[in-house]
């Protein structure tokens, strides 16, 4: 019998945000898949409590845009994992925040299943999600609208005029040039960000006014709409 491939969300940083099922699914796992981007290693940090004695398994992720190195790094992972899966293994591969939400995950879940094998998503809770407890801002009110958008990507200008409240990812090293669009915009005064929410070195920022350097990669702006 093939074993089953689980997409596990462990949150945005701290453990004690893992849900029981992701502990659970960690638990009964035969191998921990830990994508390796060649830094540090976030996700399994989270984690490493409670699987003590687990093989892993590294899959390379990159972090780049080049389409084609991706789709080699994708297919190269879900490869190697299915080669565990035909030996009858059950594998959970660890993502930050949520698997449905920015993950490389997904590229793999899409390929494992596109191959004829099973796979289950283990929700895990949003870094969005945390970022708004931390800040204590609601993320929408009534019928407010609620946009995700890459902030680094192309399109920023034209998704900032959207009604609504919004959350900005994938900020990294342009946050002071997604400063400077919300400014033109006149939404400065409305962001609030929250940078390696539940992490040791956590920051959080009622005004994004002094902000004027890079921040990490895991930076959460949320500009709140009109209630």
């Amino acid at each position: 019998m093939k074993g089953m491939l689980y997409g596990v969300g462990v949150g945005p940083g701290d453990k004690k945000l893992l849900t029981l099922h992701a502990v659970e699914t960690l638990n009964n796992a035969d191998v921990i898949a830990v994508p390796d981007t060649g830094g540090e290693k976030t996700a399994f940090k989270i984690v490493e409590e409670y699987i003590a004695g687990k093989e892993l398994k590294y899959c390379s992720m990159p972090m780049i845009r080049d389409p084609e190195q991706l789709r080699q790094s994708h297919e190269s992972c879900a490869e190697e994992l299915c080669a565990l899966l035909d030996r009858g293994l059950n594998i959970a591969f660890i993502t930050l925040g949520d698997p449905t939400v920015y993950s490389t995950y997904m590229y793999v879940h899409r390929l494992v299943t596109g191959k004829g094998y099973k796979a289950e998503i283990v929700n895990g809770i949003p870094s969005f999600c945390a970022a708004a407890g931390r800040l204590g801002v609601s993320l929408c009110d009534g019928k407010e609208a609620l946009h995700i958008i890459p902030s680094s990507y192309d399109g920023l200008d034209a998704l900032l005029t959207l009604p609504g409240s919004k959350v900005l990812m994938k900020s990294g090293k342009k946050i002071t040039q997604i400063k400077d669009k919300l400014e033109q915009h006149g939404l400065l005064e409305k962001a609030k960000m929250a940078e390696c929410c539940g992490m040791e070195n956590e920051k959080l920022y009622d005004s994004l006014e002094d902000l004027n350097e890079d921040s990490s990669y895991f930076s959460i702006i949320l500009v709140k709409g009109e209630i």
